[in-house]
């Protein structure tokens, strides 16, 4: 018989592992969401181009390696070794950043690549470890808290790091610190996910793999085009993970330019943006248990394609409303819907596939997430470029409809959300075919 081992979750390793989730958004919340790319574009005077580029080639190696990583860490028998040494050159690197001047933006966006390629190689190992503190149905639960801690963690990282940044602290200065501006954000945010981190290395001990081998990395990348191949034996696998390809290309680039669109088109402050983010990302947790609420009773298909028309509804409404009550509403709707995208599609997918096969398809899966990651903030920046007011496509935009230059600062952005309405539109047309697996868990 087979189930949840007797033992309580609420044990120290299982801590330790939550807690390494709650570092790593104190990075992502921090520095690909909030500082960086507003650092480079508002206070160095750059375009998008050279945040976004960056990014995406970071993703790129990341995709590229991960079914290497994968492979390696399945087989490995020293996962905590190789996740030190991704946290170890992510943090060293978002730390170094802090003593770069200003001039020198490429050694800033090549500290950030190498930083945001560790974070993403770090990955596997730490999921591969989810085994060595859980079993079973045990393993999903704890699963579900480290989630929890990485949206707490993206939230007390915002909240610890802001003074560095402002001087103040809800309204009131710290004597002790003064505001350092956006780049003061980097070496809190190094420590803090330093930090945190250390409990999964000093409290997680690691399960031997039932049979350790050497890794063969050309039979890593050989099973990625075998899982491809294999999606044609099951029926809506495919569509699926294309639909969920154009949706995640939008949902990731909205959240790599909303504090960035929170201060250049909407307008606000420091201290609101971070307030903003806080309360987009508590309407997420709430999301998260209201959809999986939900998802007893409403088949996954219905469930998911009301949540890809509601990103698509509120996307449009963002880049059309100037109204700041709508625009705050719109936030905690947007943490809503992103909370239950994320709890819908790995199920669904759980769903169309064979039990024996989910390995391969959560891959398969992850691989996608990834090249998502590296087309959608291209295709951002390009339209945000060609957008410009001062470029010839934007200047007649500008002049056509003959916009204010408050209007026109925004066009670009603005005509950035539509392109991701355009990509989103397309993933609802491919999900609609999807097969519905209905209201009930197939196991």
């Amino acid at each position: 018989m087979t189930g949840a081992p007797t033992t309580s979750v609420w044990r120290k390793d299982v801590a330790g592992w939550a807690l390494y989730d709650f570092a790593n958004t104190i990075y992502s919340m921090n520095i690909v969401s909030l500082y960086l790319k507003r650092y480079v574009v508002e206070d160095l005077g750059y375009d998008d181009r050279y945040f976004d580029v960056p990014f995406s080639m970071s993703m790129l190696i990341a995709a590229v390696l991960l079914p290497a990583l994968g492979a390696m860490s399945d087989h490995s028998t020293k996962k905590k070794i190789f996740l030190f040494l991704f946290t170890l050159t992510c943090c060293s690197a978002v730390g170094l950043m802090a003593f770069v001047p200003s001039w020198a933006l490429w050694a800033i966006l090549l500290l950030f690549i190498i930083a945001n390629f560790s974070y993403e190689a770090g990955q596997p190992f730490y999921n591969s470890l989810l085994y060595s503190v859980a079993e079973g149905v045990q393993a999903r639960f704890v699963s579900g808290i480290g989630v929890a801690a990485g949206y707490v963690g993206s939230i007390v990282g915002m909240l610890l790091v802001l003074p560095f940044v402002t001087g103040e602290c809800f309204g009131f200065e710290l004597s002790f610190l003064s505001a350092g501006g956006k780049q003061a954000s980097f070496l809190p945010t190094a420590f803090l996910f330093m930090i945190f981190a250390l409990p999964v290395f000093l409290w997680v001990r690691e399960k031997p793999v039932l049979k350790a081998e050497k890794v063969s990395i050309r039979r890593a990348y050989r099973d990625v085009w075998e899982g491809l191949r294999q999606t044609k034996k099951y029926p809506g696998v495919l569509r699926f993970l294309v639909a969920d390809y154009f949706v995640e290309d939008a949902v990731t680039t909205v959240i790599l330019n909303i504090g960035l669109y929170c201060s250049l088109v909407l307008g606000l402050a420091e201290g609101q943006i971070t307030t903003f983010l806080v309360v987009s990302t508590i309407t997420a947790v709430l999301g998260s248990f209201i959809i999986g609420y939900l998802a007893k009773f409403w088949s996954l298909k219905r469930l998911l394609y009301w949540i890809i028309g509601g990103w698509l509804t509120a996307l449009i409404l963002f880049a059309f409303t100037d109204n700041m009550i709508v625009v705050w509403i719109l936030g905690s709707v947007v943490g809503v819907l992103l909370g239950g995208l994320w709890t819908t599609t790995r199920p669904l997918l759980a769903e169309l596939v064979p039990r024996e096969e989910l390995g391969r398809f959560f891959g398969l899966f992850s691989l996608s997430g990834r090249a998502a990651a590296v087309v959608g903030p291209l295709v951002w920046t390009a339209v945000v470029y060609l957008f410009n007011p001062e470029r010839t496509l934007g200047r007649l935009a500008v002049d056509g409809l003959g916009l204010d230059t408050e209007t026109s600062a925004a066009l670009p952005y603005k005509a950035g959300i539509l392109s991701l309405v355009l990509m989103i539109t397309v993933g609802l047309v491919i999900f609609r075919k999807v097969p519905d697996t209905g209201s009930v868990n197939h196991g």
